[in-house]
Parts: C-alpha cells; sequence; structure tokens
C-alpha cells in the first residue's frame, strides 16, 4: 500500500464513517466478500465475517427508517455524535493495521476527525432540512447519503488517485463550515438535554448572559432557526416583560444585536424542539427554536406578561 492508497483509504472511511457507520462497514465486508474492492488493508478483512455483517445489517435497517423521520432524525444524529467518530477512528486504525503503531495512532485520529467533521455536515444540513419538515426531502437525503458512502469507498480503493483529490477538497469544505458544525454540535447536544430536563425549569442564571438581560423582564434561551443576518443556531435570547417583548442575539465578531418584537405566532411543538415565528417592528421576519425545557418554560404564565 503506497501513500496515495493508505491516504485515500483513510479520508474515505471517516467520510464514510460521518455519513453512516453501518454503512460503511455493511459495504466493505459485502464488497470484500464478493471481490468488488481490490486493495482492501488485511486489518479489515474481519468486516466480511458473516456474523459482523449480520449486525451491521441490523443496525443499518434501523438507521435506514430512523433517518426517514424528520423529528427522530435529530435525536438518533445526537446519539451518534459519540459513536460515527469513533467507528471513523477504529476504521482507519485498522486500515493500517500492518504499520508501525505510530502511523496507527497518526491514522486514527485523521480517520476519527473527518468522520467527527462529516457528521458534524450532516447534522446542519438535516436541520437546515427541518425548515421545510418535509419526510420525501429528507428520504430523498438519506439515500443519497447511503449511496455516497458507496461511492466514495469504492472510488478510494479501486481509484486512489481519482478519489483523493475530491477528498481533500471534501475535508477542506468541512474545515471552512467548522464554526457552523460547532454550533451544530452544541444545538443537538442542548437538544437532548432540554428533553431530559423538561419537567423541570431550566437555570436562567447560567444560561442568560448579563448583556442579554432586561430588567423587569423574564428571559427565555432560544436559538436562531432562521432570520435575515442571524446567523443560524446562534443563541438567541427573549426577554418578555410588561407591554414589551425583546430578542437578543450576538453576531459576528460579537456585536450584539436587539430587536423588538411585534408578533408572535403560536409555538410549532415537535418531539424533541418548538419552535416560534415572529416579526419584528421594521417588518422582519424570523424564528427561534426552543429546547423543550425552555419552551414548557415559554409557554408557562412565568414568562407571558
Amino acid at each position: 500500500m503506497n501513500f496515495t492508497q493508505g491516504l485515500s483509504g483513510i479520508l474515505a472511511l471517516g467520510v464514510a464513517s460521518g455519513l453512516n457507520l453501518y454503512a460503511t462497514v455493511l459495504t466493505l465486508g459485502i464488497a470484500q466478500h464478493f471481490g468488488w474492492i481490490h486493495g482492501l488493508p488485511a486489518g479489515l478483512e474481519v468486516l466480511s465475517h458473516p456474523w459482523v455483517l449480520g449486525v451491521a445489517a441490523l443496525l443499518y435497517a434501523l438507521e435506514f427508517i430512523a433517518d426517514k423521520v424528520p423529528g427522530f432524525t435529530p435525536l438518533w444524529d445526537s446519539l451518534h455524535t459519540f459513536i460515527r467518530p469513533v467507528g471513523g477512528a477504529l476504521l482507519a486504525m485498522g486500515a493500517v493495521g500492518n504499520l508501525d503503531p505510530k502511523m496507527q495512532t497518526i491514522a486514527m485520529l485523521v480517520g476519527g476527525s473527518v468522520a467527527l467533521g462529516t457528521h458534524a455536515t450532516k447534522m446542519g444540513t438535516r436541520l437546515a432540512a427541518h425548515v421545510l419538515p418535509d419526510p420525501v426531502t429528507h428520504s430523498a437525503m438519506s439515500v443519497a447519503e447511503d449511496f455516497g458512502v458507496v461511492g466514495i469507498l469504492v472510488l478510494a480503493y479501486n481509484y486512489p488517485w481519482v478519489a483523493l483529490p475530491i477528498l481533500l477538497v471534501i475535508v477542506a469544505c468541512i474545515a471552512v463550515a467548522l464554526p457552523f458544525l460547532l454550533r451544530v454540535l452544541r444545538f443537538l447536544l442542548r437538544t437532548v438535554t432540554g428533553r431530559l430536563l423538561s419537567f423541570s425549569h431550566p437555570d436562567a442564571d447560567v444560561e442568560i448572559p448579563a448583556w442579554a438581560r432586561v430588567a423587569g423582564s423574564q428571559s427565555v434561551l432560544g436559538f436562531v432557526r432562521s432570520g435575515k443576518g442571524l446567523g443560524r443556531l446562534r443563541h438567541a435570547y427573549l426577554s418578555m416583560g410588561p407591554g414589551s417583548v425583546m430578542l437578543h442575539v450576538k453576531g459576528l465578531f460579537g456585536k450584539e444585536k436587539t430587536f423588538v418584537i411585534a408578533k408572535r405566532e403560536e409555538p410549532v411543538r415537535g418531539l424533541f424542539i418548538d419552535y416560534v415565528e415572529m416579526k419584528t417592528d421594521t417588518g422582519i421576519a424570523l424564528s427561534i427554536y426552543f429546547t423543550k425545557d425552555w419552551a414548557s418554560y415559554y409557554r408557562q404564565g412565568l414568562v407571558f406578561q
């Protein structure tokens, strides 16, 4: 295995695992069994074992179903934040199992990092699609991801010289999008904790900064769902007091923005998050996500004028 083949394989395993770890294992195992992939490292031969294929097929079937349910997808992806990067790291390490421990460690770090970045990109794309929660759109995206896994792996191991520049471009794009991806991870983790804490009131003293508080008003934490110039999934703080409602957002370079809210629609409730459509006094339309703990707080009389 030369350098191009090795790097192409490590990057491909990271990207594919970040998209769908179970499809990656299943694709490599089946392709090795039938000889569709050439040059697969000895460290990955175990993937063609019947028991491994059976478990991978079962888990892939569960993910195939979960990926088609818009309301359930965020939770599934949140749980896999701890699974896909580890899987990508282990597969990358297995891909260079014949090299010395230093190279195995480097491969593991690269594969895991690429898998985490790809996973975050996938979650960000899915969250953007939640603006229009159409099951057909989500199903099409899920199927496209699965085909992408197969195509990336076959290309990387059969045509590494072609695959390598493509994979490097993908990794570079992920790096450029990193600030947004980190916000995606923060939001999804907060979504999970919010669901778990939905039967208790959130700690406003901890989560509401001093600059977003208004004397005599009740503050609620949210995340930007849509709104021109606000930045998706940034923290948004709603201050509701007698006769006034204001929204505070900190944008690029820490610039604080305050909007006077003139109109609010009824909350749209989901399984793990709610959102509210709003309009400012200047006619700007925007919407805010609320995790379940803050959503319940928002709906209660404590926060209404």
